[in-house]
């Protein structure tokens, strides 16, 4: 499991492009399946990302060949799952960064490794 830190305990803040990608991702929840089952998405993802506030090391590596272009000090990335999507953030001085959320099947874009 992951490591705890009792200070550790913070609500994880999602960058803008983070925030844009889920905003896509539930709607097209919502427009191909329903209202409701966009609102279950959405709080299942919200509820995995604030785990990471207790654990932040619960992630994993991102393996290089998840990536598009490798980026620069690769080791500050991790990632999460929930369902069929990558959830890719960083632990900076104590507090969780949502950078990039994206169905697992597609490569971490290098716009999905920065907060932008």
């Amino acid at each position: 499991m992951g490591e705890r830190k009792e200070d550790c305990i913070v609500n994880p803040k999602w960058s803008p492009h983070a925030k844009r990608l889920l905003a896509d991702i539930l709607q097209t929840i919502a427009y191909e399946l329903s209202e409701e089952d966009a609102t279950r998405w959405n709080h299942r993802i919200q509820t995995a990302t604030d785990q990471l506030g207790d654990f932040p090391y619960l992630g994993t590596g991102i393996p290089t060949v998840c990536f598009q272009i490798i980026p620069e000090n690769i080791d500050r990335l991790r990632q999460t799952f929930c369902g069929p999507y990558r959830i890719v953030y960083e632990p900076v001085d104590g507090e969780i960064h949502i950078l990039s959320i994206r169905h697992a099947r597609m490569l971490v874009a290098d716009g999905d490794t920065t907060w932008s």
